[in-house]
Formats: C-alpha cells, sequence, structure tokens
C-alpha cells in the first residue's frame, strides 16, 4: 500500500474514534464573582451534576441546583432536573477548564470561565452529612458550656453572699515603678472585678472578673491553680496575700472619695 494512502487512513481512522468518545467533562469547576464571598461548584459526575454554593473559612457548603448530564458535540449541556432551564459549556482553551456560554440563566456574564478543580468530583452527600455532624457537635459544645456557665453563675453567686466583710474598693500598693495601678472593686452585688491601668497615661491594660470563693481562712481570688488567699487586717483597711512568690497587699480607698481621681488613685497607690 502506498505509504502516503496509509497515512491517510489513519488520520480517518483517529478522527473517527475521537468522534465517538467525546469529551469526559466528570470533574468539579469552580467559579467565583468579585463581588460575592461565595463560590460557586459545578460538580460533574456521570450522568449526574450539582451546583452549590461554598463560603467562610470553615467552606459551609449549600446545594443550589441539581442537573442532568448530556454531552452534545463539544458541549456540555445541563439541564435542571426540577426546571426547563438549560446551561450550555465548552471546554476551554487550556483543555481543563469550562466556558460557560449562557450563564445569564445563574444570573451571572456569559463567556465566564469555570477553573478546574483538580480535587473534584466531590461526595457532596457525604459532605453535607459530615457538615451537620460538625454542627451538631458545635451545638453540643455550645449548650455545655451554657449549662457550666449556668452552673457557674449560680455558685459565683452563692458565694457572693458571704463578700460582706471584703467589700468595697481596694488599690494595689505599688512595690516598683514599673508595677500599674490596679483597682479591684469586692460587693455582693457585682462580685469581684479588677481592672489594671499604666500609671502615668492611665490607659487600660487589663480588665477581669476573677474567680473567688470565701473560706474560713480568708479570701481566695484566681481560678486554680493560680487562686491566691487574701486575709483582712484587724482595722478591714487592708487585703493581704498569704501565699503569693511576692509580698502583695491592697489598700481600701475611701467610700467617700472616687478613684476616677487619678491623683487620688495614684495616691492610694503610692510611688515607690
Amino acid at each position: 500500500m502506498n505509504p502516503l494512502f496509509k497515512l491517510a487512513a489513519a488520520v480517518v481512522a483517529g478522527s473517527l474514534l475521537a468522534g465517538c468518545g467525546g469529551d469526559n467533562f466528570t470533574g468539579a469547576y469552580r467559579f467565583k464573582s468579585p463581588n460575592s464571598e461565595r463560590t460557586m461548584v459545578l460538580n460533574v459526575h456521570g450522568d449526574e451534576a450539582e451546583i452549590f454554593g461554598q463560603e467562610g473559612a470553615e467552606g459551609r457548603i449549600k446545594p443550589l441546583v441539581k442537573m442532568k448530564v448530556s454531552v452534545k458535540g463539544e458541549k456540555l449541556l445541563l439541564d435542571d432536573v426540577n426546571g426547563t432551564e438549560r446551561l450550555a459549556l465548552k471546554r476551554n482553551v487550556d483543555e481543563r477548564s469550562l466556558d460557560c456560554l449562557n450563564c445569564k440563566v445563574l444570573g451571572i456574564k456569559d463567556e465566564t470561565l469555570w477553573k478546574f478543580d483538580p480535587k473534584g468530583p466531590y461526595d457532596v452527600e457525604q459532605m453535607l452529612k459530615d457538615q451537620a455532624r460538625k454542627d451538631e457537635e458545635a451545638l453540643n459544645a455550645k449548650m455545655q458550656k451554657m449549662q457550666e456557665q449556668i452552673l457557674e453563675d449560680a455558685k459565683r453567686g452563692q458565694a457572693a453572699a458571704k463578700l460582706g466583710p471584703y467589700e468595697g474598693e481596694w488599690v494595689y500598693q505599688r512595690v516598683s515603678k514599673q508595677d500599674p495601678l490596679s483597682i479591684m472593686t469586692i460587693l455582693r452585688k457585682s462580685q469581684i472585678k479588677q481592672w489594671s491601668f499604666n500609671f502615668e497615661s492611665m490607659d487600660r491594660l487589663s480588665q477581669m472578673n476573677p474567680g473567688f470563693e470565701v473560706t474560713d481562712t480568708g479570701l481566695k481570688i484566681g481560678t486554680e491553680p493560680k487562686a491566691h488567699l487574701y486575709t483582712l487586717s484587724a482595722d478591714k483597711k487592708s487585703l493581704s496575700c498569704v501565699d503569693c512568690p511576692q509580698p502583695q497587699r491592697w489598700a481600701k480607698a475611701d467610700p467617700n472619695k472616687d478613684l476616677s481621681d487619678r491623683h487620688y488613685a495614684r495616691q492610694m497607690a503610692g510611688r515607690p
């Protein structure tokens, strides 16, 4: 046989085979609008496909539409199983992504590029199950935390009834120039609150509502293992830490004066 004839026959045969095989569009393709936080994912598997939305740092998914798949020539045709809309796409020049031919049916521009996602196709049903399981676990954890908080609040309320001897506004007695100005209020109604300020500028450094416990030996402030025991002086004008690594003392402010007066607050804290 003439070599040129053999080559021509081979080309024709190859073309026929390619025409019979068609393109396999199985996979996942992504589109993200510049004006939206949601990414749309086209998920094609066999003769079925769906579009789902994915958004947020956790990548939460929301099914949008299910479609039937058909291929005509070089076009991927997707028919809405619950409607009459048909989406038409073709392979992009990169031979991986897809160009949408009539994406106006989705409310976006025609010729929109759906970028190939090498992780697809996805098992959307399993993804939804996993998402529901995580939501349930998060809800259970939230409910447990709420129950623990209710118990803690009840416990603090019972302990607050014993705060009477310690009620008042207290100022930490500074022992070095680096120490902040620290103020603590102890009231049965509002329990214990602490604030810390830069001594010179009075900028707030911290604020907290520490745990506490009134015992036979004194007032424990803080949460174990960092709780410390404080005892009240005989004149009830100072609180001293019994088990702190360094000496720590709080002086009771004059109830007739206001600690928002910076001069008075600094005077109470001292200038070592």
